[in-house]
């Protein structure tokens, strides 16, 4: 039988790899965006920054979290003309927003 769910100290401290296999960084923590959705938050790897990754990215959980690359994901994402993409995570966003309703990155004038 296959396991239902994983409590948060057992995905913390696991390292992110993408699809593509790069190795993204180390869970830190979990937290919500403000869709209330579950997002996996982790320090990007020799940065020092902290990113998120949204649950539907997730692939799976085992040894390590693997993900959908967010280079692919950024590919897919068509714009319309009256929207702003942010230049971290990717996502469009209504062109009167400041910041980025995906990641919270403030979004650079067009």
């Amino acid at each position: 039988m296959s396991k239902k769910f994983f409590r948060r100290d057992e995905i913390v401290g696991k390292d992110i790899i993408s699809d593509n296999a790069v190795r993204l960084g180390k869970v830190k923590d979990i937290g919500y965006d403000q869709e209330g959705k579950i997002v996996l938050i982790y320090d990007k790897l020799g940065e020092g920054e902290e990113e998120a990754i949204p649950s539907s990215q997730i692939l799976a959980l085992g040894d390590v979290v693997l993900v959908k690359s967010a280079v692919q994901e950024k590919a897919t994402q068509i714009a319309a003309p009256s929207t702003k993409i942010c230049s971290k995570c990717g996502r469009a966003n209504p062109s009167d927003y400041l910041y980025c309703s995906g990641c919270g990155s403030r979004l650079e004038e067009s």
